[in-house]
């Protein structure tokens, strides 16, 4: 199955870098993707021909329902739809949405994304629920009815590569030449910093007591960007104090 042999080829980033205490974490990971995917492909191969078979004995029994009594009939019907109401609904509605999400691919084991304020990894996607592993190691397990409804950042959908930015206010009267040189400049020394393009920077509000300013630059991967927030944050307090510049206040990023 081709989405099984992608999934044992891709590359597991975690959000945050961590020295995890779980031994061979990837192994682990990637094991419970791979059960993950057969289950789901599983359970379609073996439902497929059960689904037919309903179809085709419907078909042939939907002649002879007008035969039978219709007080029977309603009272058949009425109860059928009492118990797949009350019992099956829920189970269908979240089966039917993980067979959308096994086929459509908006999001895949191992992806990166954030959902509800959420940061974390797509590790299980079940036949009537999804796991994702936040940065702290918890786990929220989210209904698939609910999960297709949801807004999702996904920030490995297509690439991993991250363009990373950081927000901070400096005083009015900062020279801002000097602050985007310093700025850029720490941006730049990140051991996370991926220079195949030089950090941006802009001026993105000008208010009655601060600058709003924004430094950005490109990230390998969300851990790697994660990281880089924090370097240039931390080389910004340090850089701006040293050269006499008042920062307002610092505004941390989403993530």
């Amino acid at each position: 199955m081709k989405k099984l042999k992608r999934f044992k080829k891709k590359d597991i980033i975690d959000p945050i870098e961590t020295d995890a205490p779980v031994d061979n974490q990837d192994k682990v990971f990637k094991e419970r993707g791979i059960d993950s995917i057969e289950d789901r492909y599983s359970f379609l191969t073996k439902a497929l021909p059960i689904v037919l078979l309903s179809l085709w004995i419907m078909t042939i029994v939907l002649p002879f329902i007008g035969k039978i009594p219709t007080v029977y009939v309603s009272i058949l019907a009425a109860v059928v739809s009492v118990v797949a109401g009350f019992s099956l609904r829920p189970f269908l509605e979240n089966l039917f949405s993980g067979v959308v999400i096994f086929f459509f691919k908006s999001i895949k084991v191992g992806d990166t994304v954030i959902i509800d304020g959420h940061y974390g990894l797509i590790e299980q996607i079940e036949l009537t629920y999804s796991v994702v592993k936040r940065w702290d190691w918890n786990r929220i397990v989210i209904p698939n009815t609910k999960l297709i409804q949801k807004e999702i950042q996904n920030l490995t959908m297509t690439d991993k590569y991250i363009w990373a930015h950081v927000e901070f206010f400096v005083e009015p009267d900062a020279d801002l030449t000097k602050v985007e040189e310093i700025a850029k400049a720490v941006a730049k020394k990140s051991t996370y910093f991926n220079d195949s393009d030089d950090p941006a920077f802009w001026v993105m509000d000008l208010q009655k007591d601060a600058i709003n300013c924004w430094v950005a630059a490109w990230a390998d991967n969300p851990g790697d960007a994660w990281e880089l927030r924090h370097e240039i944050r931390m080389g910004l307090l340090k850089e701006l104090k040293a050269n006499g510049i008042s920062t307002h206040k610092t505004i941390w990023s989403n993530q």
